[in-house]
C-alpha cells in the first residue's frame, strides 16, 4: 500500500497554463523584453516546466537587469493571477478521499513562494503534510532532491510512495528518486497515465 502520495503542482493539481502566462506577460511588459512567442510549444513548455530564474534566465541575459527582474517577480503577488488557476478533475474528491484513508500527502514543485497562498486560495493546503519548492532544494526537478526529501520527512520506504507528475522533469525526478511515477493527463514513456485524480485509487497497491 502506498502510504504517502506525492503531487506536483501545474499540470496535475491545477490547470495552470492561463496563470502561468499571464504572470510571465506582466513580468516582461514590466521590463520592457521581448514578449513570450506562447504559440511556440518550446515557450510554453519551459514556461510550465522551468523554475522562475530558469524562465526569465532564458529571456534576459543582462545580469544586472535579470536581478532587478528577479527582486520584482519574487516580490509580485501571485494572488492577482489565482483567478486564472483551474484546479484538476477529481483532485478535492481524490485529496478528501486520500486523507480519510489515512493517507500522507505532500507538494513537489519548482514553483517558488507562490505554492503555499495558492493551495491557501483553494483550500487545499490542509490535505498536505509537506511542500517542497524550488526554494527548498538546491537542485530542482529534474533532480530527484525533492522527492528524496520528501521520503526522509516521512521515514518511508520509497517503494511505499507514489509520485503523480506530468513532465519531463517530473518523470525524470522520480527515475532519479527510484521512486513509482504515475503520468498525469499526458505520456510519458513507459509511465502508467492517469486523466482524473480518482484513478489513483487504481494504483495504491
Amino acid at each position: 500500500m502506498k502510504k504517502v502520495i506525492v503531487y506536483d503542482c501545474d499540470g496535475v493539481l491545477f490547470d495552470s497554463s492561463l496563470a502561468v502566462k499571464a504572470y510571465y506577460d506582466h513580468v516582461f511588459e514590466k521590463f520592457e523584453l521581448s514578449m513570450p512567442d506562447w504559440s511556440d510549444p518550446k515557450t510554453f513548455e519551459l514556461a510550465m516546466m522551468s523554475t522562475n530564474s530558469e524562465i526569465i534566465g532564458h529571456f534576459c541575459k543582462d545580469e544586472k537587469k535579470f536581478n532587478a527582474i528577479m527582486e520584482f517577480a519574487t516580490k509580485l503577488n501571485f494572488r492577482m493571477f489565482l483567478d486564472k488557476m483551474i484546479p484538476a478533475a477529481g483532485v478535492f474528491e481524490a485529496l478528501e478521499k486520500l486523507k480519510s484513508e489515512g493517507h500522507k500527502m505532500a507538494v513537489c514543485t519548482n514553483r517558488g513562494v507562490s505554492i503555499d497562498p495558492l493551495l491557501k486560495h483553494f483550500k487545499m493546503y490542509d490535505y498536505f503534510d509537506r511542500l517542497v519548492c524550488s526554494f527548498d532544494v538546491v537542485r530542482p526537478k529534474p533532480h530527484p532532491e525533492g522527492l528524496n526529501k520528501i521520503a526522509e520527512h516521512f521515514s518511508v520506504h520509497k517503494r511505499n510512495m507514489l509520485f503523480l507528475g506530468d513532465s519531463e522533469a517530473d518523470y525524470k525526478a522520480a527515475k532519479g528518486a527510484n521512486m513509482p511515477f504515475l503520468s498525469f493527463g499526458s505520456s510519458l514513456h513507459e509511465s502508467i497515465r492517469i486523466d482524473n485524480h480518482m484513478e489513483v485509487f487504481k494504483h495504491l497497491t
